[in-house]
């Protein structure tokens, strides 16, 4: 991403923003790490000067290069980062390879050690595939371990250049719920705090906080801005999806266009409604109010519409982490028989 893609997200959208939104920027696709440092802080005195108070960059990373130089970085730009670790050994190393197919967890683990050295908090996301679901105690030690406290289970699903899942050959839902379940169980009897992202997203709905709303079907709301400049909108990962019809949801571009100049476009026009068509088919759905229409991206990966309601991602998602968290507080709460 070159410097004149930098300036002109600061001039056409942080500039423009109200003094109270919330900004949250975020170095993700590919491996950010990639990039030098010094490329890092030099978008950082850019963006940052712009930013509305309390605007925050957060980093996504394999932590295979991350050293005290990178870490020094995070410190001075107050970067948060997150690492991508598949629970223990076997599982990472089972589909985390090197160009030159080499495991990758040691080397991980290295970053996230020297991450945890420094003082720093280390959110974890967790890929989860089938053969996973029934080695629940095994990711639970591995956690708890490690001193990882704050995971997001992500599920291997159909999107963008991978398409197909493993969990699509046959119903998985109950098996992940098991599983959520399970973690909450074993977190709880030994008193370990893991926090579980999708999890406490549904019970900060259940205890009748304020709705974050679904940043996916609320346009701008999420920007993704590519490193040619290429806008896309919705969710983030529509911008590696290959639809002609769309124009691969690319809707401007950040050098040449403004915000308001992309929305006044036939094509946003198009995909925002159709987006719209598919949030009020789902309103009907009794998990409406944990996920507030789905997610674009896997209705069209997965039916090749955005015009649709309930996907196999919603169930494994939302659907599952709300069963899961039910089905522990019924066990725990209301018949007071609950295996902890």
């Amino acid at each position: 991403m070159s410097s004149a893609v930098i300036e002109a997200v600061r001039d056409r959208i942080l500039v423009k923003l109200p003094v109270d939104s919330t900004v949250g920027i975020v170095w993700h696709a590919g491996e950010p790490t990639a990039a030098p440092i010094a490329w890092y802080e030099k978008a950082y005195e850019c963006l940052k000067p712009a930013c509305p108070p309390g605007g925050n960059f957060a980093m996504q990373s394999n932590g295979i290069a991350i050293d005290e130089r990178w870490i020094d970085l995070f410190r001075r730009t107050h970067t948060n980062v997150s690492l991508s670790i598949d629970g223990p050994e076997r599982f990472h190393d089972l589909r985390r390879r090197t160009r030159n197919d080499r495991p990758t967890w040691h080397l991980a683990m290295r970053g996230l050690r020297r991450l945890q050295d420094a003082g720093l908090a280390v959110p974890v996301i967790t890929v989860l595939h089938p053969d996973a679901l029934s080695h629940v105690d095994e990711f639970f030690d591995f956690y708890r371990d490690n001193g990882i406290v704050d995971v997001s289970f992500s599920i291997d699903e159909t999107e963008a250049a991978h398409l197909k899942s493993s969990f699509s050959t046959s119903d998985q839902k109950s098996r992940l719920v098991e599983f959520l379940r399970s973690m909450l169980t074993q977190s709880y009897r030994f008193r370990y705090p893991l926090h579980i992202r999708e999890i406490e997203r549904v019970a900060s709905v259940l205890a009748g906080a304020k709705s974050r709303g679904n940043e996916q079907v609320d346009p701008w709301a999420a920007i993704t801005v590519a490193a040619n400049g290429n806008v896309s909108t919705f969710s983030p990962e529509l911008m590696e999806v290959h639809a002609p019809e769309y124009k691969d949801f690319v809707f401007g571009n950040i050098l040449l266009d403004d915000i308001s100049s992309m929305e006044r476009t036939n094509l946003f026009r198009s995909v925002s409604s159709a987006v719209s068509a598919g949030v009020a088919l789902c309103s009907s759905c009794r998990y409406f109010g944990v996920c507030g229409g789905g997610s674009p991206v896997n209705k069209y990966c997965e039916r090749k519409s955005l015009a649709e309601a309930e996907t196999e991602f919603c169930k494994l998602t939302t659907q599952a982490s709300t069963d899961a968290l039910l089905t522990f507080l019924s066990g725990k709460y209301l018949n007071g028989s609950a295996d902890v």
